[in-house]
């Protein structure tokens, strides 16, 4: 009668554990879903839809090893694994969001993780002695009749939950589709593109798409994410994908000729489809060597320049187009993109944490840890970013891309250009004969800003629109240097001089208005499309400021400084020594 007495006091606790963390876990979904959480939200939101869910899971884990008797390895276990959990829940909501960055989260995810692993454990090892053991050795109270089905079916029901469960945790059917970090102001934007100029697609029909590897939109308005792009159209003609084990091995070996590639080896009677072949070859084997150091995260610049050579392939389809088959590139191009961007919210991270460390170089002593919120916010923001960049770099979709584009770009007949038009006219194809217009041609867009840029004061959207024409100019050249000659490195030193210039008043102005946003609503990034109630003015910081008004003077200094850099791709000379390296085209 005592164990009786004990087994349903066991039963009860456990059933009584199970409902309070399905109701936990229910509670934070329904908050999640009503209040719309995402990570723009208030931390209190975030801490207690993630707390309740995590105590949720950790309670009915407690419950199922309730049932089993109470012996001192079980007691251990469950007591071990239960404090484990705690402190990881605890030390969350004690952390999250001020001291939530590496390596804290990391100690606080072992230490929940760990817990769980142990309750989960000794469910499964308790399960298997119970299975293995044979019935006759399994002791029962004597006042129990064998033959009582009540008391055996009860038994089997409850090791047939408990199974259920456990199959259900380490392996689950399905997930809650709308449990991710994307929600309303997150959603993605699909939209079908046309070929782009000046580096921005003009929209015609748009489909809105959730995602579960939203990359944060808060960091430059270029490095806003698309991770969900779907691959549209048929490019089954082109790479059959397949996971039979010769085919990715095939694959690997045509990476691994791309890698060994030390130039693109481009030829003056090249087809232009041709050359955009070689170019892409080369640029796709740089992207694939920094991708590994990417990952490791121990120089950032592996990632920068994994990075640029995302952004030169990318640039392909702005210089070639006409030359190339945009419906069956297309797919392939928004995957780049996809990357470039995923790169650029680390990168620009990066980029603007440099600055701020060189300007508490100039501070006194006394003043030095006047940035350190701010500090630490970035630190969680390129956190937040690297880690979704990683699940980009990891994910299946971008393994299909790269073993999709390896078979493309190694498929020789499929670069072939027609010679010949509808009407059957001959077409300009060789890179000696197509390649003098274009570079007139986009050596003239860049000198039409001439009469904008002497303005009193130039917008800064005609700055940066600037700036996209002076890098296709440049990379224009860059491309086909092989054929061009070594004359081309003065004109490219000038360029990318300019270039520079305008990159730098085009970041100062973006660090401009994200800091003010984060003066006046106390958190980090663009605010378009937040919730109104959201608007609230955060106390006065007073290095951050002064930090303001420091990118301000450097703002003012680069405009002074822009006319200077900006006369030398104006002046004659520019173009004598432009068309002088264009005139090699035609010598032997």
């Amino acid at each position: 009668m005592e164990r009786e007495g004990k087994d349903s006091i066991s039963k009860r606790t456990m059933l009584l554990a199970s409902i309070a963390g399905l109701i936990c876990i229910a509670f934070a979904i329904i908050f999640a879903l009503f209040e719309s959480i995402n990570r723009f939200s208030e931390s209190y939101q975030i801490v207690l839809s993630i707390g309740l869910a995590e105590t949720g899971f950790l309670l009915i884990l407690v419950g199922l090893n309730l049932l089993f008797p109470w012996k001192m390895n079980i007691v251990v276990l469950l007591s071990l694994g239960s404090m484990l959990s705690a402190s990881g829940i605890l030390g969350f909501i004690l952390l999250y969001p001020d001291a939530w960055f590496y390596p804290k989260v990391t100690y606080i995810m072992l230490s929940y993780a760990s817990g769980i692993f142990l309750l989960l454990s000794n469910i499964v090892l308790q399960q298997s002695i119970s299975i293995s053991a044979p019935i006759s050795r399994r002791s029962e109270p004597n006042s129990i009749d064998r033959g009582n089905t009540m008391y055996s079916g009860e038994k089997q029901l409850t090791t047939a939950l408990t199974s259920m469960m456990v199959s259900q945790i380490i392996s689950p059917a399905s997930e809650f589709p709308m449990w991710n970090s994307t929600c309303h102001e997150n959603e993605i934007y699909v939209c079908d593109t046309e070929v782009i100029l000046d580096e921005t697609e003009k929209s015609k029909a748009c489909t809105v798409e959730s995602s579960t590897e939203s990359i944060p939109e808060t960091v430059f308005p270029e490095t806003m994410m698309d991770l969900t792009l779907e691959t549209r159209g048929n490019i089954g003609d082109l790479a059959t994908t397949t996971d039979s084990i010769t085919e990715d091995i095939g694959a690997e070996t045509n990476i691994k000729s791309f890698l060994a590639m030390k130039r693109t080896d481009i030829k003056k009677d090249d087809h232009m489809r041709e050359a955009a072949h070689k170019i892409l070859r080369f640029h796709f084997a740089r992207m694939l060597k920094h991708e590994r150091g990417t990952m490791l995260g121990k120089d950032i610049e592996e990632l920068h320049d994994m990075r640029v050579a995302a952004m030169r392939m990318r640039s392909v389809l702005q210089v070639f187009n006409g030359h190339l088959d945009i419906n069956v590139m297309k797919n392939f191009f928004m995957s780049i993109k996809t990357t470039r961007r995923s790169l650029g919210a680390v990168r620009d991270l990066d980029v603007f944490m440099e600055k701020i460390q060189h300007y508490i170089e100039l501070l006194p002593e006394e003043r030095k840890p006047e940035l350190d919120e701010l500090i630490n916010t970035l630190l969680i923001e390129r956190d937040k970013g690297r880690g979704l960049m990683l699940l980009h770099l990891d994910s299946s979709k971008y393994d299909k891309f790269k073993n999709k584009f390896t078979k493309v770009l190694e498929k020789e007949g499929q670069w072939d250009e027609s010679l010949i038009d509808n009407d059957g006219k001959p077409l300009p194809h060789r890179v000696r004969d197509v390649l003098p217009p274009l570079l007139y041609k986009q050596l003239a867009a860049v000198r039409a800003y001439d009469d904008l840029v002497h303005e009193a004061e130039p917008s800064y959207e005609m700055l940066h629109a600037l700036r996209i024409d002076v890098k296709i100019l440049r990379y224009t050249l860059e491309f086909f240097e092989e054929v061009l000659g070594d004359k081309t490195n003065s004109l490219v030193k000038d360029l990318k001089t300019l270039q520079d210039n305008l990159g730098d008043i085009h970041d100062a102005v973006v660090a401009m208005e994200l800091l003010e946003n984060y003066l006046k609503y106390g958190k980090w990034g663009a605010m378009e499309g937040r919730k109104s109630e959201e608007k609230h003015i955060i106390s006065t910081d007073h290095g951050i400021e002064n930090y303001l008004a420091y990118r301000k003077n450097e703002i003012t200094e680069l405009l002074e400084a822009f006319p200077e850099v900006w006369v030398r791709v104006m002046e004659q000379d520019f173009g004598v020594r432009f068309s002088g390296v264009i005139a090699s085209l035609y010598r032997d």
